[in-house]
Parts: C-alpha cells; structure tokens; sequence
C-alpha cells in the first residue's frame, strides 16, 4: 500500500508523467507498444508495494498517456476520394480570400455511413454571394457532392501544424466541394446543432441591439467568437500583453462564477446544491463556447474546489491543477500541443507558485490595498511562469504587460459584466435599447484607449523562439522563487542568478557560421531563404500564408535582402506577411521592368508602399552579380532593354546562377520554355521552374543546365509524378514529397535534407 504522504504527493508527478506520455504517443509508429507498456505498468501496480508501486503508477501514467496519445493524433481515416457527404453546421462560417467559405460539420455521414469525428468543409463560391443567401446557418443540416481528403502537419520548419490544429478542435478530415448542395432542417434532434443554431441566434440578437462594434466584442467575450474582432485590435491587444482578455478563458468564467455565487448566496441556497448549479451551468457555457478547452479547465478546477470545501477536504492549488491537467489530457489528448494548454496551466501554476510569496510579504491590512498587492505578486508569478511558451508560440515580450494587466482585468471585468446583464435582457428589447447607448459609449472609450497605447512603437520586444535553455532558465528561476521550499539566502540567490542568466543568454541572437538554403513549401508557389554565415537573403516570399515571415520571426532574423524573381503573388505575396509581422526589409531586389508586366494592382500597391517606407528598391538584369560571404548571386535573366511591357510576368522572371563553396545552384524562378534557353547554365543543382509545368525545363534546356538532382517546389503528387517523367534519372526532390528541403554547402559538396518524406531516408551528400 501506499503512505497517506505518498498517496498525497502522487498526483502532481502522475499529471506531469501522463503529458509526457501523450507526446511519446503522438511520436510513436506502434500501438502495441503502448497498450503492452499500460498493461505491464497496471500489473506491477497491483505487485509491487510502497515506493515501487508509487514508481509504477507513474510508469502507468507515461503508459496511459503513450496510449491515449497515439489514439488521437493517430486516428483512423476514411479513404480519400468523392463522397456524398451529410452533416450540420457546428460552428460560425469562416469566409476567406476568393470567394472561400469554411465550415465544421458534426454528425457526418460518408455516402450514408456515419463516421466519427468532425469535418472540415470548404468551397468556393462568387465573392459577391454570402453564405446566408444559400441558407448556410449554424445548425442547419447540408448535404453535397465533395472531395474527402486528409490534412497534413507541418511541412517547413516553424511551419503552421494544420492537422493537429484541427485534431484540437474534434476534426479528422476536410471535404472540399459544394456539387449538388442541399440545405435544410435536421430531421433529428442534434445537441451539437441546437447549441450551434444558439449561439448564432445571441450573436446576432447582441449585435442588433448593442450595434456592430459592440455586440462583435460581446460576442467575443462572452461566447468565443473571435473571428469577430478586427486583426488591428489584435495587434493592439497583444502588443500591451492583455490579448487574453478577448477570449473566452479561466478570467471570464471566474467572472461567471463570482456573479453566480453572488446570486447563490442571495438565494441563501445550500452548498450541495450550488454545486450542482455550477455543475450543470458551466457545463452548458462550456457547450455554448465550443467546448472551449479553457472554459472546460475553468470549471474543472471550480467544481473540484467547491467540492473540497463542501466535503471539508482543502486541496492545494498544485494538487487541484494536477488533478485538473489528468481529466482534461485523458478528455482531449490532442489539446496539449496548443499554445492554449501550456499558456492556461502556466499560467496558473505560476499563481499557486507565487501565491505563499504574496500572503507572506503582504504588507497591507486594508482589504483592498492587500487584494491589490497579491494580485500584483501573482501577475509577476503569471508572466515569468508563461514566459517559455509564449516565446515558443509568438516571439513576443510585450513590455508593458506587468504594468497594464491588472488595472485592464479590472477594467474589463466590469465591461464583460455588463455584456452578461445585455445578454440577460436580450428577451426585454426596451431594457436592452437602454443599455445599448451606455454600454457602446464604455466599450468604444476602452477600444480607443487600448488602440491609442497599443499604436505606440517600441512596446513589444520580439525575441527568438524560447529553446532548452531558456526553458532551464526558467525553471531555476521558479525554484529560487519558491516559498514553499525553505532554502537559504547563499543557495536561493544564486539560483535565481543562474535563471535570469541563462534565460538572457538562450534569447540573444546566435552567430551562424554555416551556408544553407531552405526551399520552403509553400504549395504552388515559391519560397526560400540563405543563410550565408551573418547573410540573410530572401529568393521569393510565397503567398501570404507567412511561411517566410514566420520562420525569420522565431528566430528574430531581418533579410538583408529580398529578391523576387516576379511579381505574381504565389512568389511574392509574401511580402504582405513580412510587413504585418513588422520584419524589416533593407533592400528589395526585382527583374528590370517588373512592374511594367500584367500583374495584379495589389501588388504594386504593396511595393509601393514598402518604397514609402524607406526601403530600397533595385533592378537586376543579365549580369549583374551580388557578392556573397562564400559566393555570388550572377543574374542570367532578365536582359535589359529587350524586356517589352504588358507581357506575361513569367516570361522575365529572373533566372539566376548561385554559386556557393564551389556548389552552384540555377534558380530558374517562373521563366517559361520560351524564354528558358537564354538564361540556360550549367549547374550542380537546379530549382525547377514554374512548379514543374509542362511549358517549363526542355530536354534541351535539362542538357544545357546538366543537373546532378533537381529541386522542385510543388503541391501534389500527380504533378511531381509527370515532372520526374520528364526528367531521366535525374532525382526530383519535390516539396510534395518531402515537405521543406535544405541544401547545406560544404567545401567541395553539398547536403540535401528533407524536412519530411517517408520515401526518402536521410540525407543525400555530394562531392564535387
């Protein structure tokens, strides 16, 4: 058996052992391991005794967890290919660029086959038509004729993790498609519907009667609609630290609970039944949200806690946090890979961990002052405890966070206050007219006080991605912070000395003293960045999906240089991304007479504007040479003064000749089997054009390059499988196949390596 002090103590390392277990699990290739691990570790429970049984009930965790891990990040898919698809609208519709609409389907049957798990489904459809108009309303039921297909993760370093981002929020696979749609009411009842259809109907009741802006941020407070709330004021949030107050999260539902005790404690009501109300109304706010995991963590931790007070059993908050971290990986395992997970529980542990700090050096005794003093100790608790994943997840170190977030949650706490008494009346139109004019006025004044400070340059810090050793940093930092362990002055001092030297240290910006290129994958389009020992040089930005910028951001990197091969946007719309992530750009390199060809308006506003804002703008045409550390950048295409204007952009895309320890490297942009001989030089490696086109890389041109292997930057299999038909027994390293690619340069050769492929193993190395 185990000791009353074991038994008391094994929570906390069983949580931490079951998170480490479900990440094992969403690396693992074996299922057999896990359930084989789970039942020996459940064996040598029952068999071993005192500190060995408390030993194997961890083993057991790490066991359960493996499982549990596998099981949602690995989970079995129907086949791709066309579908008669059914299902009901569950969530907001989302509408993108082009006329792109996206929508989450629950209760999904494949040509009459119900299958588990959500859907991810979208489509096209005239820029000028709403989803409305065609009677697409959360909580109606739809049936159409779609494409099934898998969602893939990352495939570029730092890259977007698309598949686990949906497998957060209960989805397995993604339907595009809309042939033959059909839209009605459910010919059965749906809790997930229902819940949908509502809380569309409050979010459209709050917009109408407390006007656009102000029902928007209602909505978005109170239930999770944060597609509502304009990107600017998300910057604007963000950059003062109080982004966390647009969300539905553990603050809100705190908010919740403190007006539902209130009304409790009016209605005299017993304790057994409060909890029961608390019970049954979070879990339907927890619902009405989206299942919101921060909702769900909140009200966890609130029942637990309200049921050792009833039963007159006080908890500690590390235990609470343990027991609640256990029932919420065990609910929803794929949760702990997203910044929401890591972000709630540091966040609150930093709290229970500064918590005995505050009580002891309190030195107030006004009820007010001492609140405010322990909320004070407790936010410097918050923002070193979340320090680590907020650098991981965003880079950013907003400056005035300390400062402004405990007047802000204030603030705010009485603004969402009001939202719940508007959401209240909602069913009283007169009473809810009056408080619309008052309730607009405080919201309005808050927005321009937020927008005005959050406009003031310089309050955010970016910073490298937090790494290991920022994290050791941190965590020596906690332990000399801790009031719980009695240590002294001589061993408490220089472990926070430690701390705060090893975090400085990990978020300096590291010397690179290598030669590489990262051909990103970026679909159709283009992509790639060298790093030539202190260089950065950007060769096309790709779309605005911020492949680029987000790589440059993690790693706090400005492109000394950006060179676009042309102005079509699948190579250089990425500039977009770099100027709203704020990554300045020194010089901009474009093929003479760019701007005169047919391309979107768009983009010559954006280089417009990046000309307005200082940077330099330079034309490259056949021989003009860049200078590298360890080579040259010779442009071989365009030709100055046979460039005509008007003309397809591909035509002058730049081609040009990289040249790297002794490695070249033949970056043929766009150029067009017209124009490709012109440009036509030997090289090591050659950057195929146009994705791999048909009107693209000529017998002839591939017998003039000579290329040891080929690069090819492209979005599915089908064309990669066309292009390598073309091309010999030259091997083609597709981004289809292999995710991002990259080519370190050594003396004499070089190294290819893919970022993902399970058909190719390892790197493939090369002399000269």
């Amino acid at each position: 058996m185990l000791t009353p002090r074991q038994r008391g103590w094994l929570l906390p390392p069983v949580a931490v052992a079951l998170l480490a277990g479900v990440f094992a699990g969403r690396a693992s290739s074996q299922l057999l391991f896990s359930i084989a691990a789970s039942l020996a570790a459940f064996a040598a429970i029952l068999l071993l005794k005192s500190r060995l049984r408390f030993a194997a009930c961890v083993m057991f965790a790490v066991a359960l967890g493996s499982l549990a891990g596998y099981l949602a990040f690995h989970p079995a898919l129907p086949a791709e290919g066309d579908y008669r698809v059914s299902g009901i609208i569950s969530g907001e519709i989302g509408e993108g660029n082009f006329g792109q609409v996206r929508v989450t389907l629950s209760s999904v049957t494949l040509n009459d086959r119900f299958v588990s798990g959500g859907a991810y489904w979208t489509f096209y459809q005239d820029e000028e038509e709403s989803p409305e108009a065609r009677g697409l309303i959360p909580g109606r039921a739809v049936t159409f004729q779609a494409s099934l297909y898998h969602p893939e993760g990352a495939h570029n370093p730092d890259g977007y993790n698309f598949r686990e981002s949906l497998l957060r929020r209960g989805i397995t696979f993604c339907v595009y498609g809309d042939e033959e749609l059909a839209v009605a009411e459910p010919d059965f009842f749906s809790y997930t519907g229902f819940i949908a259809s509502l809380r569309h109907r409050l979010k459209e009741a709050l917009i109408h009667g407390l006007g656009e802006e102000t029902g928007a941020y209602a909505s978005a407070m109170l239930l999770g609609m944060q597609s509502l709330i304009p990107s600017e004021d998300h910057e604007a949030f963000s950059n003062l630290g109080i982004a966390h107050i647009l969300s539905v999260s553990g603050f809100h539902v705190s908010i919740l609970i403190g007006v539902l005790g209130l009304l409790f404690r009016l209605l005299n009501l017993r304790q057994r039944i409060r909890l029961l109300l608390y019970a049954v109304i979070l879990l339907f706010y927890a619902t009405l949200c989206g299942m919101n995991q921060p909702v769900i963590r909140a009200a966890l931790f609130t029942l637990l806690f309200a049921e050792g007070r009833i039963l007159n059993r006080p908890r500690s908050g590390i235990h609470l946090l343990s027991a609640v971290m256990i029932v919420t990986i065990l609910l929803s395992p794929a949760q702990v890979t997203g910044a929401s997970f890591l972000l709630s529980y540091s966040a609150v542990f930093g709290i229970f961990w500064m918590l005995p700090w505050a009580q002891r050096l309190n030195p107030f005794r006004n009820r007010l002052l001492s609140r405010i003093f322990e909320t004070v100790v407790m936010t410097f608790g918050i923002q070193l405890a979340i320090l680590v994943p907020e650098l991981y997840f965003y880079q950013r170190l907003p400056l005035l966070s300390f400062l402004i977030n405990v007047p802000a949650m204030a603030v705010f706490s009485v603004l969402i206050e009001l939202f719940w008494i508007a959401l209240i009346l909602l069913p009283l139109p007169g009473l809810t007219a009056l408080l619309a004019g008052p309730l607009s006025f405080v919201t309005g004044g808050l927005l321009s006080a937020v927008r005005t400070l959050g406009s003031i340059p310089g309050l955010t810090l970016w910073l490298p991605s937090a790494n290991v050793c920022t994290a050791i940093g941190v965590i020596l930092l906690l332990a000399g912070l801790c009031a719980v362990i009695r240590l002294s002055g001589k061993i408490r001092v220089p472990l926070i000395l430690a701390g705060i030297a090893l975090v400085v240290a990990s978020l300096l910006p590291q010397p690179n003293w290598g030669t590489a290129l990262i051909q990103f994958s970026a679909g159709n389009a283009d992509a790639a960045i060298l790093r030539d020992r202190d260089q950065v040089v950007v060769i096309d930005t790709g779309t605005d999906f911020g492949e680029i910028s987000g790589y440059l951001r993690s790693r706090r990197l400005s492109p000394d240089l950006v060179i676009l091969t042309h102005l079509h946007s699948d190579h250089a719309g990425g500039l977009a991304a770099l100027a709203r992530d704020r990554i300045p750009v020194k010089v901009l390199c474009l093929p003479v007479g760019a701007e005169q060809q047919d391309i979107g308006p768009d983009m010559l506003d954006l280089i417009s504007s990046y000309r307005e804002s200082g940077t330099e703008v330079r034309y490259l045409s056949r021989g003009d040479v860049i200078p590298l550390p360890s080579g040259t950048f010779t442009v071989l295409w365009p030709e100055d003064g046979r460039v005509r204007s008007g003309q397809d952009a591909n035509n002058y895309s730049l081609a040009a000749r990289l040249v790297l320890k002794g490695t070249s490297l033949f970056l043929a942009g766009d150029l067009s089997g017209s124009y490709e001989m012109y440009a036509a030089a030997s090289a090591n490696i050659l950057k195929a054009a146009h994705h791999g086109s048909r009107s693209s890389t000529s017998q002839e041109f591939l017998s003039a390059v000579r290329p040891d292997v080929i690069l090819l930057s492209c979005r599915n299999d089908t064309r990669t499988e066309d292009f390598v038909s073309r091309t010999g027994s030259i091997p083609v390293w597709s981004t289809s196949d292999c995710g991002a690619v990259t080519i370190r340069f050594e003396e004499g050769g070089y190294i290819l390596t893919p970022y993902l492929s399970p058909t190719v193993s390892g790197g493939f190395e090369h002399g000269s």
